[in-house]
């Protein structure tokens, strides 16, 4: 790799969930033409992996049940490393993050263990009645 891809910056409001997931590929297209072959596809392959199993979890859990309330997502590249995060407005995750994967005769769960496993960094908190969700992955 050579250069530093250009900084990258992308902001969505979410409210739906295939078209939520949809807007998340697409800023992970848009991310790749931006930075050209100055970036890792490799990487941005399971960062994308990874930000479809939040995003999901996200758009699913993360809003009081019927609500069309927006989620807030982020994404940006700086230097070699992408950012994303994403805000909403849900119950709390309780200790999500720390779970293992299911075993293989589950139906559920995999999601956090999946993306925990392809991010350099999987963050969560909690401040008031908003979760924000942060996903770090070096190119």
């Amino acid at each position: 790799m050579g250069n530093d891809p250009e900084p990258f910056e992308f902001h969505a409001k979410l409210t739906e969930l295939d078209d939520g997931l949809d807007t998340l590929h697409r800023s992970v297209q848009l991310l790749r033409d931006a930075a050209g072959p100055a970036a890792d596809d490799h990487a941005l392959m399971l960062f994308e992996t990874a930000l479809g199993e939040i995003g999901a979890n996200v758009l699913t859990h993360g809003r009081p049940r019927g609500s069309r309330q927006a989620v807030d997502y982020d994404l940006r590249l700086a230097g070699r490393e992408l950012h994303a995060s994403f805000v909403d407005p849900g119950p709390p995750a309780h200790d999500h993050l720390k779970r293992e994967m299911p075993a293989p005769d589950e139906e559920s769960g995999r999601g956090l263990a999946i993306a925990r496993a392809l991010v350099d960094e999987l963050g969560y908190w909690r401040e008031g009645d908003v979760n924000t969700w942060r996903l770090v992955k070096r190119i």
